[in-house]
C-alpha cells in the first residue's frame, strides 16, 4: 500500500493541477454552504469528490489485484520448470516436455486491446501442447526462457507477432527433422 506521502506527491502537473482546482472549488463551495446555509448536497459532494481523488493512487494496487484475480480465474496458471511447461486453468491441464517439443507459435488476435490479443502455442509430438496468454509469458519470461532453450528461435518473426493487430499466426521455432544417418556402402 502507498504511503501517505502519495497521497502529494509523486502526481504528474495535471493530476496535481486538477487536485488543486478542485480543492478551491470544494472549499469556495463549502464556504458559501457554511455562509448562506445553503447548498449542503455539493459543498459535501464536494468534499467527496476531493478525498476520493486524494486517495486514488491507493486504489492503483488494489485494482491491478483484481484484474491479476480475473485473469488468472479465466486462463488459469503457468508452470516454467527443467521438465517443460505447464498450464492449468479450473479442470484444464496442458503439459509439453522441453523434450518433446517440436513446433513453437505466435496466435495474434484483433480482440485488444481490451482483452487478451497475443497468446504463445507450444506443441509437442504427440500432438498436443499448451497455450500461454502473453501477460503470462511476460510475468514469467517465457521469451526469455525459449530463447535460451531453443536457439534457432526466430527472433524476427516475433518483432513480426509483437506488431499484429489482426488474427494471425507466427511461427518462431520448429525442431529440425532428424536425419537419418548416411547409409553404409557394403563391400
Amino acid at each position: 500500500m502507498p504511503r501517505l506521502r502519495a497521497l502529494f506527491l509523486g502526481r504528474g502537473w495535471r493530476d496535481t493541477l486538477v487536485l488543486i482546482a478542485v480543492g478551491v472549488l470544494a472549499g469556495f463551495v463549502i464556504w458559501h454552504a457554511v455562509r448562506t446555509g445553503r447548498g449542503w448536497a455539493g459543498a459535501i459532494g464536494m468534499a467527496l469528490a476531493v478525498v476520493a481523488y486524494l486517495f486514488a493512487p491507493w486504489l492503483k494496487p488494489l485494482r491491478a489485484k483484481q484484474d491479476a484475480a480475473r485473469l488468472e480465474k479465466l486462463y488459469g496458471t503457468v508452470t516454467i520448470d527443467d521438465w517443460g511447461v505447464t498450464r492449468v486453468a479450473g479442470k484444464l491441464r496442458e503439459a509439453v516436455a522441453w523434450a518433446d517439443l517440436i513446433w513453437v507459435a505466435i496466435e495474434t488476435t484483433d480482440a485488444g486491446p481490451y482483452a487478451e490479443d497475443f497468446f504463445f502455442l507450444l506443441g509437442g509430438a504427440d500432438g498436443k501442447g499448451v497455450v500461454v496468454p502473453n501477460f503470462l509469458a511476460t510475468k514469467l519470461n517465457l521469451l526469455a526462457t525459449l530463447q535460451a532453450r531453443l536457439p534457432d528461435l526466430d527472433n524476427a518473426q516475433v518483432a513480426v507477432a509483437v506488431g499484429s493487430t489482426s488474427n494471425a499466426m507466427f511461427k518462431i521455432w520448429e525442431r529440425p527433422p532428424v536425419s537419418a544417418p548416411p547409409a553404409r556402402d557394403p563391400q
